[in-house]
C-alpha cells in the first residue's frame, strides 16, 4: 500500500527546537510526521528551493537521531545495525539546483514487516558539496528534515509531570517565570498541550496561558525528558527598567496558584499538576500606604478642624444671645 504525505510546518523551524541556517537553501517541510503499519511504503514529498544567485549542487544525507538533552535538540548518530528508521529511507542521489529554482523530492519510507511497534527517528540533510561560495560567505551548514515515523502496532504511550514549579516562588513583579519537566516512558514520541491557569488568592481566574500549542514542535521522544519554560507577563517593557515601572506595568498582589493541565497521546491521556507563588509590589505597596496614610491623616485633621469651627460657631451664638 503506497501513500503521498506532505507534512505542513513552519518554515525555517524544526520539531525538537533545531535550526539548521542555510544562506541560500530552504526546504519545506522541515518536519515529517507519519503513521503507517509493518510492511507498508510511504512517499514524501520534500521541496527544496535556492534563493540565491549561484548554482547549488545538492547532496542528501539520512542519519539517526535520538534525544540529546532536555531541551529537545536533537543527538544525530550513525545506526550501525542497520535496522531502524535510517534504512528504511531511500532518498535520489544529488541533485543541482539552479538559481531561483525550486525542486520537488520524492523520497521512501519502506517499512519492514517486523518493524518494532511506536517511535523511530531519522533526518535526511541536505548541503552543497563541495561547499558553494556566495560572495565570500558561502553556506552556513547544511538544512535537515526531521522524520518522524510511529509504527503502528501495542506502542506503549505512557507520559507524566515530574516537575513544575515558580522559578521564583517570591517576586515583586511580573514577569513569574515557570519551568515544567515532562517524561515520556512510552515507545512513540508525544506532543503535549494544554494551558497553565493562575489563580488569585480569592480562587478567580486571573490569566490562562498557553502551554505548548504549537503543532510540529514540543514533542517528547520516547525513554526521555523534556523541559518546557513559560513566563507570565502582561506588559514587555525595555531593557533596564526601573523597579516602579515594572511593578506598575506588570502589577499582581498576593498568592497566587498555577494549574498545569496538559493532554497527550492518540487518546489525549490528561496530567496534572499545580505550583504556588506569591507577588509582592514592595515599592508599589510603600507610596500606596503613604497615600492612604496621608490621606487618613488630611481626613482626620480636617475633622478636627470642622469640629472646633463648628463649637466655636455655637459657643459664640449662644454668648451673644
Amino acid at each position: 500500500m503506497q501513500k503521498t504525505i506532505l507534512s505542513a510546518a513552519a518554515a525555517g523551524a524544526v520539531i525538537l527546537g533545531l535550526a539548521f541556517n542555510a544562506r541560500a537553501l530552504t526546504l519545506s517541510p522541515p518536519t515529517v510526521e507519519v503513521s503507517a503499519k509493518p510492511g507498508e511504503k510511504v512517499e514524501v514529498v520534500a521541496k527544496l528551493y535556492n534563493e540565491g544567485n549561484t548554482i547549488l549542487d545538492i547532496r542528501p544525507e539520512v542519519s539517526s537521531f535520538t534525544s540529546k538533552n532536555e531541551t529537545g535538540q536533537p543527538d544525530f548518530f550513525d545506526d550501525k545495525s542497520g535496522l531502524d528508521l535510517q534504512h528504511w529511507i531511500t532518498v535520489s542521489k544529488a541533485l543541482t539546483l539552479m538559481p531561483d529554482e525550486r525542486q520537488s523530492i520524492v523520497f521512501t519510507i519502506d517499512v519492514p514487516k517486523n518493524a518494532d511497534p511506536g517511535g523511530h527517528y531519522a533526518a535526511i540533510f541536505w548541503g552543497t558539496a563541495p561547499p558553494t561560495v556566495n560572495q565570500g560567505a558561502g553556506i552556513e551548514g547544511r538544512i535537515a528534515m526531521l522524520i518522524l515515523v510511529n509504527v503502528e502496532g501495542d506502542a506503549k504511550v505512557d507520559a507524566k509531570i515530574i516537575e513544575f514549579r515558580a522559578l521564583n516562588p517570591f517576586v515583586s513583579h511580573l514577569p513569574v517565570n515557570f519551568v515544567a519537566r515532562f517524561q515520556n516512558n512510552g515507545t512513540v514520541h508525544v506532543h503535549p498541550a494544554g494551558n497553565i491557569i493562575i489563580r488569585n488568592m480569592l480562587g478567580r481566574q486571573s490569566v490562562a496561558l498557553p502551554f505548548n500549542i504549537q503543532p510540529s514542535t514540543g514533542n517528547v521522544l520516547p525513554k526521555s525528558i523534556r523541559r518546557f519554560d513559560v513566563s507570565w507577563l502582561k506588559n514587555l517593557l525595555e531593557q533596564g527598567a526601573g523597579e516602579w515601572r515594572q511593578e506598575w506595568n506588570n502589577f499582581a498582589f498576593g498568592h497566587y496558584t498555577a494549574e498545569l493541565a496538559v493532554a497527550y497521546g492518540p487518546t489525549n491521556k490528561l496530567v496534572t499538576a499545580s505550583a504556588g507563588f506569591w507577588v509582592f509590589p514592595w515599592m508599589v505597596s510603600i507610596v500606596v500606604l503613604v497615600v492612604v496614610v496621608g490621606v487618613c491623616f488630611c481626613s482626620r485633621l480636617l475633622i478636627r478642624r470642622y469640629k472646633r469651627h463648628v463649637i466655636r460657631q455655637y459657643t459664640e451664638g449662644k454668648f451673644k444671645k
